[in-house]
């Protein structure tokens, strides 16, 4: 397996299609009605460096912090219609799971919200991926 890259996307998932996606293994993908301009940037950026970039779950149904972890195949962005999917495989679960604060922001090295909303934050690539 390829490095990590120094950057991850931070984002929600609802738990039961994680854990589905899990069993089945293979490629899956997540259609955003945001644009993810910058994640899209780093996503480049990684594939050019020949790093992988980490997708990091939390549940969008639950409290759960940190959850699930994927490497990025491919993002791709529509700006007229202000859409992204991104593609990702490997995903495995963190176990024992982790609070969003476990995540730092890649602006401003803050640590990110347990409270966190936002459909997607880029953060650093936390230490308890790299190795694995």
């Amino acid at each position: 397996m390829s490095r990590l890259f120094s950057y991850c996307i931070h984002t929600f998932r609802h738990s039961g299609t994680l854990q589905g996606e899990e069993a089945a293994g293979g490629s899956h993908k997540l259609a955003e009605g945001k644009v993810w301009k910058t994640g899209s940037e780093l996503w480049a950026e990684a594939e050019r460096s020949g790093a992988r970039m980490p997708v990091i779950f939390s549940a969008a149904d639950v409290s759960s912090g940190l959850i699930f972890w994927a490497t990025i195949d491919d993002i791709t962005v529509d700006y007229d219609n202000r859409r992204t999917e991104c593609w990702y495989s490997g995903l495995r679960k963190i176990d024992p799971p982790r609070p969003r604060s476990a995540l730092r922001l890649r602006a401003g090295n803050r640590r990110l919200s347990d409270k966190l909303i936002r459909p997607y934050a880029i953060c650093q690539t936390p230490d308890f991926l790299i190795g694995r």
